[in-house]
């Protein structure tokens, strides 16, 4: 499926970010000097205005034996996310929640540099944003995952796969772990209790009896970077290679901004910083609708859509 739309943290530079720009390609300066001017008029080096992301492609449900599954491909960049659901204990500060957990696995296919251990801080570095953002009750119902209060609860293991690395990581993983959560599907549970006050838990035969999340307060990552004196959203890894700095804007589908970061070596002012947010939610909206329109359309078709996905 293919859609297109339209307190800062300190400017330190992390070493999972170094690795990551390590991903990214090298270009001369007669090239960046090429892509700054044409970003200054609103036509950047493959056709798009300053606010254009690239055609994506969505496609869920393409895992079979995860409770929910989605793959996204944003450019060169591809991200398969699977999510699993288990019933274990509700942590102790919050005995009526459930809780999502996050694991990034960077593969080596993305880039040589993930070899080995190479891609584990940046595979925790995304993992820590997104559990920020995502493991809310403003982004996702907890309670609704909470089958007995203080002692069963579902966590939502959130699996996300770096198949190829080809600019604007951090939104293509919020569009797929989006997707993955509208694809997963929760069983309903109940709680029997006999005459000797034994409490047993009751799993439901049909797999239509479900739990179906509510995403619609979802936030999807926008990343703005900042080239010459404007700023533009997907960059590509050559337009990442010419910039110094970069917004990360979490933004719901109501335009509300729930996290915002600073990356790169660079430094950002105010005006411009402000400039970008409003950017940010203003492109965010535009996204949300669309991939929704998107998700909603692929569902309705249920069983005769196509399967593209590559482990179909």
């Amino acid at each position: 499926t293919l859609f297109r739309s339209d307190a800062l943290r300190a400017p330190w530079i992390s070493a999972a970010w170094l690795k990551l720009e390590m991903a990214s390609v090298v270009l001369s300066e007669a090239e960046k000097v090429y892509i700054a001017h044409g970003i200054q008029e609103d036509l950047r080096v493959d056709g798009r205005g300053c606010e254009d992301y690239r055609c994506i492609e969505v496609e869920t449900d393409v895992v079979s034996n995860t409770s929910g599954s989605a793959r996204v491909k944003l450019g060169h960049t591809d991200i398969l996310v699977g999510v699993k659901a288990e019933m274990v204990m509700p942590k102790h500060e919050r005995p009526k929640e459930g809780y999502l957990e996050f694991f990034v696995d960077c593969s080596a296919n993305a880039t040589p540099e993930f070899e080995g251990r190479g891609g584990e801080e940046l595979g925790t570095e995304i993992s820590n944003t997104l559990y920020r953002i995502f493991n809310n009750d403003a982004s996702i119902n907890l309670k609704s995952l909470c089958i007995q209060p203080g002692e069963h609860c579902w966590v939502l293991y959130v699996d996300i796969l770096l198949l190829e690395c080809g600019g604007n990581l951090f939104d293509a993983i919020s569009i797929a772990a989006k997707a993955a959560l509208f694809n997963t599907r929760v069983p309903k549970v109940r709680v029997i209790e006999d005459e000797e006050g034994t409490k047993e838990i009751e799993l439901s035969d049909d797999p239509y009896d479900c739990i179906r999340l509510n995403v619609e307060n979802v936030p999807c990552i926008v990343t703005l970077s900042k080239i010459g004196h404007r700023h533009v959203v997907d960059a590509t890894l050559q337009e990442e290679a010419c910039s110094l700095a970069s917004l990360l804007i979490s933004v719901t589908s109501k335009g509300v901004l729930t996290c915002i970061r600073k990356v790169g070596k660079g430094s950002l002012d105010p005006e411009s910083i402000f400039e970008m947010i409003e950017t940010g939610k203003r492109v965010g909206k535009s996204l949300h609708i669309s991939l929704q329109d998107v998700l909603n359309k692929e569902e309705s078709l249920g069983k005769k859509r196509p399967k593209v996905g590559f482990l179909r």
